[in-house]
């Protein structure tokens, strides 16, 4: 093992329950076999992860992202040696401090600084050491005269900042985080955020799981990506995320087509089917984000038409409408007639944001505003690309930054040799 890599997990699987008696295995193979043909294939116990097999040297900070259920937690967990593995191998060097519950290692009845002096000494720390520490501790966390009163009292936010005032301020090797960079208010979670990086660029190595996206792109530099117990993804925090992002909409995509459609139906019009398509022709599921792209649906007007109008509307995942059109104001006034047509709308500039989308189709007459056809979810589809998924339309724009008034006193690095800032705008690429 290279003396760089703090952390190494060889072949690591977990399985939750306890095993059950072999007669019950025997039962249960009889009444598989006898009802499905089949025989009984192993313990049937969930399994958290899956052969795990990852290094992590000195001084990485690498965010784990995932879907609820993956075994983010669990891995820190075993890591903590709060539960052990099932099977395979973890070599942890040097002093771990574990941050995976707000109130782990705080007892109920202890004031705030009875807890601090506790976990330090679990720690390994000395008397003199703890005694160094211990006002640090207490202006990080901000409890005032609630640091001298029993936790019991405190709020989950507060339990959040003791313990994280004690992680960030104790020199450890390894710091494992879960979900706790959502305590207390901005401030505190500002200088929580930049006591990490503190803690990064001297040489810690930092673990943490964050639902927001956001923090981990801001604090991690490596990013693995876990599904059902199994790494399915490392490389950048970047990569791992939008990984993650993707995963996530194709599952909302297939959510979509499984929903139940609602329509409406005068029997005077049929809808045979729809489809994505892209501008050689071809069927797509998926899309890249920018790609123009086409919807097509197949339907057959029963009563003849004067004026037909079509209208196609795209929502995301939320349900909020990103874009709505209607035929008869976009151009299209061809007469119909009792034929079956392909209806067509072309999307030269597609500025969806990443994330997973369904279609509503109506079918009306124009002249009297009547609906024929109205079908919610008539087709879905995901967006996807390397950027992040932020709003609902994606897009750059062009940034400037005009100086107003210069101030009286400028230091170096802001006025350079000539001690005055630049009057110019600087166009700055909101990509940079």
């Amino acid at each position: 093992m290279s003396e760089d890599v703090v952390i190494k997990i060889e072949g690591l699987w977990k399985r939750y329950g306890l095993p059950l008696p072999e007669f019950v295995h025997t039962l249960s193979d009889l009444i598989r076999s006898k009802k499905a043909n089949s025989t009984y294939n192993g313990d049937r116990r969930p399994m958290a992860l899956r052969d795990l097999n990852l290094e992590i040297r000195r001084g990485e900070t690498v965010g784990i992202v995932g879907r609820n259920g993956a075994g983010k937690s669990t891995l820190l967990k075993i890591l903590a040696g709060v539960t052990a593995p099932t099977r395979g191998r973890v070599e942890i060097h040097g002093r771990i401090f574990p941050m995976i519950e707000l109130n782990a290692g705080l007892h109920m009845e202890l004031t705030g600084r009875e807890n601090v002096r506790l976990l330090a000494a679990v720690m390994g720390l000395s008397r003199r050491e703890i005694d160094a520490k211990l006002p640090d501790i207490e202006d990080f966390t901000e409890l005032g005269e609630w640091f001298d009163k029993p936790v019991r009292m405190y709020s989950s936010g507060m339990l959040g900042r003791l313990g994280f005032g004690v992680a960030v301020n104790i020199e450890s090797d390894v710091v494992l985080i879960d979900e706790t960079f959502a305590v207390g208010d901005l401030k505190f979670q500002n200088k929580s955020l930049a006591r990490v990086k503190e803690m990064r660029e001297s040489g810690a190595t930092i673990l943490l799981v964050s639902h927001s996206l956001e923090t981990l792109q801001f604090v991690a530099k490596r990013g693995i990506l876990l599904e059902q117990g199994e790494l399915i993804s490392s490389g950048t925090a970047l990569e791992a995320i939008n990984a993650y992002e993707t995963l996530v909409f194709r599952s909302e995509q297939g959510r979509l087509e499984h929903r139940v459609r609602s329509r409406i139906t005068t029997k005077e019009a049929n809808i045979f089917g729809a489809r994505l398509y892209a501008e050689d022709g071809s069927t797509l599921t998926e899309i890249q984000a920018g790609q123009p792209f086409g919807i097509e649906v197949d339907l057959r007007l029963n009563r003849l038409l004067e004026k037909p109008m079509f209208s196609l509307g795209i929502l995301n995942a939320a349900g909020i409408l990103c874009k709505w059109n209607i035929s008869a104001e976009d151009g299209l006034t061809e007469p119909g007639t009792c034929n079956r047509y392909l209806v067509r709308a072309w999307y030269p500039e597609n500025k969806l944001s990443n994330g997973a989308y369904e279609v509503h189709f109506a079918a009306r007459d124009n002249a009297s505003f009547e609906t024929l056809e109205r079908v919610a979810g008539i087709l879905s589809f995901a967006v996807t690309g390397p950027g992040r998924a932020r709003g609902i339309v994606s897009g750059r724009c062009q940034w400037e930054f005009i100086l107003q008034d210069e101030c009286s006193e400028k230091s170096d690095s802001v006025s350079g040799e000539t001690g005055k800032v630049p009057r110019d705008p600087r166009s700055l690429d909101s990509s940079q």
